[in-house]
């Protein structure tokens, strides 16, 4: 785990939490109090106060709904420590696409475990003894979400052109979620070839944007090039030297596909 974690200390992130809730419970302990004081004011049996947080979906501010409030508001508060140290950590690295989406999915529903050293220590530890799936789960995605209106896309296998829709969303800018598809593909292949998984914060989705920016749509790595078209479109071209790491990607496929045809050079059917 500590392999993992080279930017962050969870130590102080807990601690920074810790102390961020104890602010919280302070403050709605004064806030119902000052909503009680209105209501005694005002002799209304809703305080204005409590309407503005009610409005919000926040909380109600009476007592027998204290700790209700303060619950609600931990449950926020996790899950933003949570986006941020999956963002810090650089685990994402490990995370297939899918494993992204639900972990991004748990923050946003507040779902997440509470933000605690137990919690983070097995949810770490669990999704680095599941690398090797997530990397498989990486492959297969890319594979089903290919669009095959393209002759260049296989349906059977990955070749040595790609066309990937959506790289570039309908205002123009990097798409994220087909920017983490391409990622899984970059680390799968960073794996078979015996490389370390590059970090996250400046994979596929800084670099699109970075094309964009500079107006060069084009992107290159040590595997592939793609070149953007401002309809969204990517037009990906392996290198020489991916075609056999391709070959283990289908292999990959043809285990979860029978239909599907491992190649063994990149070139010629098996």
């Amino acid at each position: 785990m500590n392999e993992v974690i080279l930017t962050t200390s969870i130590t102080e992130k807990v601690a920074q939490r810790n102390r961020s809730l104890e602010k919280v419970s302070q403050a709605i302990d004064l806030l119902i109090e000052a909503a009680e004081i209105e209501r005694q004011a005002c002799g209304d049996l809703h305080s204005e106060i409590e309407r503005f947080f009610m409005s919000s979906h926040l909380f109600f501010l009476d007592r027998k709904f204290r700790d209700r409030s303060v619950e609600d508001l931990r449950k926020r508060i996790d899950s933003a420590f949570w986006a941020a140290l999956i963002d810090q950590s650089g685990i994402r690295a490990v995370m297939s696409a899918q494993a992204q989406e639900r972990m991004n999915e748990q923050v946003h529903k507040g779902e997440t475990p509470p933000f605690e050293p137990e919690a983070i220590q097995g949810t770490f530890s669990d999704l680095m003894e599941k690398r090797a799936d997530m990397l498989e789960e990486g492959v297969i995605d890319l594979f089903r979400r290919l669009s095959w209106d393209y002759r260049t896309n296989n349906p059977v296998r990955l070749g040595r052109k790609l066309i990937v829709n959506y790289v570039i969303d309908s205002f123009g800018m990097s798409n994220s979620g087909v920017a983490d598809m391409l990622d899984d593909l970059v680390r799968v292949l960073c794996v078979y070839d015996g490389k370390p998984i590059p970090e996250h914060r400046h994979g596929v989705f800084m670099q699109v944007s970075e094309a964009i920016r500079s107006r060069t749509y084009f992107v290159e790595n040590e595997y592939f090039s793609m070149k953007l078209y401002k309809k969204g479109t990517g037009h990906i071209a392996f290198k020489e030297k991916a075609l056999p790491l391709i070959d283990q990607a289908n292999r990959v496929i043809a285990r979860h596909y029978p239909h599907a045809i491992a190649y063994t050079d990149g070139r010629k059917a098996a």
